[in-house]
């Protein structure tokens, strides 16, 4: 049998506009007005969360007396009749009042309610009241009973949403983690617990408290060289002092330039400077003398001395650091990918920790171990925080419900009944049409309430309505196999096991032959590109690049701002973006706000304070950015299924997954790491797919990209796999298969789906 079809509410956001017969002035005057019960509705939300928040079971005030309240103002259907849900709003209005004091108990003796609930609530209304709730509970009398309704449901929503769902994850994860840390601490009997105390209290004294120190293995640090993983910058995949990069500059750069620099050769130059060295250091006079006597003795390299003084000053050093090196250059003179620096010291955690090991033999064989252990054992999941509503960073829309709104689309006018109004008085508002190409259009829509909301002072109205959602050919639903993957299988470990039930219920519920029918869309978001792979039944039946927008594929390094540019010397590409508001030069410009942004306030902290020179709105509008980022390529994945038919869309499992390598980044790429959004660009496409009749569901993390989709083998050439990748293809080593590299990882996830290509047994650890 199909799936049930259900209605869901749907947003669509428009902008406040001027009427026609409207003066500029009025407009801005009527905009204030609503910025200002914008405002005291976040601060009334805010406020109720607080009072709510220290009622909680181990609140401040919560106990076992008070919790029927709580639970029931949080999700009063679970205690309602099934003829009374529907009025759920309404019954959380009227028990709200009794415990706030706003109305006797008599006003709900009738309603029907448990005695659990009812002595809960007398419960409730007896503690006392903090001078801010008191304040709060004196306006809250004085407003119409549906203003009141409004602003308790959107206060409930809140904790639900960002409290009570993440509580309750967290709670079913510590579970599995004691589990999983019982389990692993039996296979490692050799890592007791008094070791595992030993290594604690050495980072303790190390004043290190992460999980993943930032500290290089005991097995590099004993070979006693100069190759620290945390300090200098990166060359490649590995990690180079500063003299290395600015001499890597220096090599990429002069090279180039005409002139000085067009006989220059590296691999002489180096030759040349090592014999000019041994000169200097030979010469008893000056470093013209030396350099007199070099070119005496090489004559063909009458470029060297300007090259020299090229390289002084890229490296900003002078001739005396390099002498003290020797007869070598104080830095690499080779980078390749697997190049280790004998130049990069140590840190001074490293080599503090290393002087620790060195005294205690008898843990060094413990180490590698303990590593492990602590990255995932020495503290459980971390409890989810709770932020308060707040108009300026996390705003809650100012919601008008039933009889509080009216709307004209023909003229595109939205009047708002302000609480300052009467019944029957409703301010005028133009908005921006309803987009032609969007469905559902208005005749076909139930509008059932206004959200307005403000992006910086401009106002927004935020249409909700029902949307009838496609029917699905699955018998089980989304909000099943979501409750399936965040409850019961709630950790990483677990992604496995989730896939194979997830897989058994959507299959044995499927209406039609699924081993043929069953069209499904593989997406693969990796760091180059975007690709999916559309499989009819098992078999593989295409694959195509999405038009998906890599941020951190754009932003190879931190852009320099040319205000003098014009838009058509930009890219086809980000000719598209800037209509969408996203482009390259904006947000560049951002992360050199934030960088210089930074640097202000450490400058400033301790002398006036932060105050002006927090970075709080530019956090917003770039949260902003990386909202309009997912949207866009939400819409990109939306169509592609659409446009194949899909009946389920396959993601990549991003749980406990980091950036690799993000502790050894260097600092503009960690600003580009901040928008790494593909968790939510999931999230997105789910909502939207559930909508057009299909379902989401995730397969584990297990390298996609490099195993092969035709065969199926993980391919152990990694240098060749990685020049691949490099230029966007696939090639097997195995069976000798084809393709880009995206759609070859792809085709993996839908063949990982059906169980055709097994997840190794230990999932890769990202550090």
């Amino acid at each position: 049998m199909a799936g049930t079809r259900y209605k869901e509410s749907r947003t669509l956001v428009r902008g406040l506009r001027r009427l026609s017969d409207e003066s500029r002035e009025d407009f801005k005057c009527k905009v204030l007005r609503l910025r200002r019960q914008f405002e005291q509705f976040n601060i009334d939300v805010s406020e109720l969360c607080q009072w709510l928040m220290v009622l909680r079971p181990g609140g401040k005030k919560g106990c076992d007396a008070t919790k029927e309240f709580w639970e029931f103002f949080l999700e009063p259907e679970r205690f309602l009749k099934e003829e009374d849900k529907d009025e759920s709003d309404r019954y959380r209005r009227m028990v709200f009042d009794v415990a706030a004091g706003l109305e006797a108990e008599s006003s709900i003796t009738n309603a029907g309610l448990c005695q659990l609930v009812m002595e809960s609530v007398r419960e409730a209304a007896k503690l006392s009241l903090t001078p801010t709730a008191k304040t709060l509970f004196k306006r809250l009398y004085v407003l119409d009973a549906s203003h009141r309704q409004v602003l308790l449901k959107a206060a409930a929503e809140w904790i639900v949403a960002r409290y009570l769902r993440g509580y309750q994850n967290w709670e079913r994860q510590h579970e599995e983690w004691v589990k999983e840390k019982a389990e692993w601490e039996k296979e490692h009997p050799e890592l007791t617990e008094s070791v595992r105390e030993e290594f604690n209290g050495i980072f303790k004294g190390l004043n290190i408290r992460i999980k993943k120190p930032r500290v290089c293995k005991w097995e590099q640090l004993k070979a006693g060289k100069d190759n620290c993983e945390y300090a200098g910058e990166a060359i490649g995949k590995k990690r180079h002092s500063i003299l290395c990069v600015k001499y890597k500059k220096f090599l990429d750069s002069y090279g180039r330039k005409s002139g000085a620099g067009k006989n220059f050769n590296k691999k002489y130059f180096v030759e040349n400077a090592k014999d000019y060295i041994k000169l200097r250091t030979t010469s008893r006079g000056t470093n013209d003398v030396a350099m007199d006597r070099f070119l005496r003795e090489y004559p063909k390299a009458r470029w060297f001395p300007q090259a020299w003084e090229a390289y002084l000053k890229a490296l900003e050093i002078n001739e005396e650091t390099v002498l003290k090196g020797g007869d070598k250059l104080p830095h690499c003179v080779k980078f390749g990918a697997d190049q280790e620096c004998q130049y990069n010291k140590h840190t001074n955690e490293c080599q503090e920790y290393r002087k620790c090991l060195e005294k205690r033999s008898d843990l060094q064989e413990f180490e590698v171990a303990y590593r492990e252990w602590r990255a995932e054992y020495l503290t459980g999941p971390a409890k989810p925080s709770f932020r308060y509503p707040s108009q300026r960073t996390l705003p809650t829309p100012k919601i008008f419900g039933e009889g509080y709104f009216r709307v004209d689309f023909a003229n595109s006018v939205l009047e708002l009944r302000l609480e300052d109004k009467g019944e029957g008085e409703f301010e005028r508002f133009g908005f921006a049409p309803w987009p032609r190409d969007y469905q559902p259009q208005p005749q076909d829509a139930e509008i059932t309430s206004v959200h307005v909301n403000f992006v910086g002072t401009r106002a927004r109205a935020g249409f909700h309505f029902k949307v009838q959602h496609k029917e699905s050919r699955f018998g089980v639903s989304q909000d099943e196999i979501d409750e399936l993957r965040s409850r019961k299988y709630p950790r990483q470990a677990q992604d496995q096991q989730f896939l194979d039930e997830a897989r058994k219920r959507l299959l044995e519920s499927f209406h039609g032959d699924a081993e043929r029918e069953l069209r499904i869309l593989a997406v693969d978001l990796g760091t180059l590109g975007g690709a999916a792979a559309v499989f009819e039944g098992r078999y593989f039946k295409n694959s195509e690049p999405l038009k998906i927008i890599k941020i951190d594929r754009i932003y190879d390094k931190l852009p320099t701002q040319d205000k003098t540019a014009e838009q058509s010397k930009l890219p086809e590409e980000l000719k598209k973006l800037k209509e969408k508001g996203l482009s390259k030069e904006h947000v560049g410009r951002h992360l050199e706000s934030w960088a210089s942004g930074e640097k202000e306030i450490a400058e400033r902290r301790g002398k006036s304070g932060i105050g002006e020179y927090d970075m709080r709105r530019l956090s917003l509008h770039v949260r902003w950015m990386i909202r309009d980022w997912v949207r866009l390529n939400t819409s990109q994945i939306i169509e592609t299924a659409e446009r194949n038919k899909v009946d389920l869309i396959v993601f990549e499992s991003m749980r406990g997954f980091r950036a690799p390598g993000y502790d050894k980044l260097d600092e503009d790429k960690k600003r580009r790491l901040a928008f790494f959004a593909h968790g939510r660009i999931r999230h997105k496409v789910r909502g939207k797919a559930v909508e057009r009749g299909m379902l989401v569901v995730t397969v584990p993390y297990l390298k996609s990209s490099q195993f092969c989709a035709k065969c199926g083998k993980e391919q152990q050439d990694r240098k060749t796999w990685e020049k691949n990748k490099r230029a966007h293809r696939f090639s097997c080593e195995e069976c000798g298969h084809k393709a880009n590299s995206d759609e070859n990882a792809a085709g993996v996830l839908g063949r990982v789906f059906w169980g055709e290509i097994e997840l190794p047994k230990k999932l890769p650890v990202h550090t």
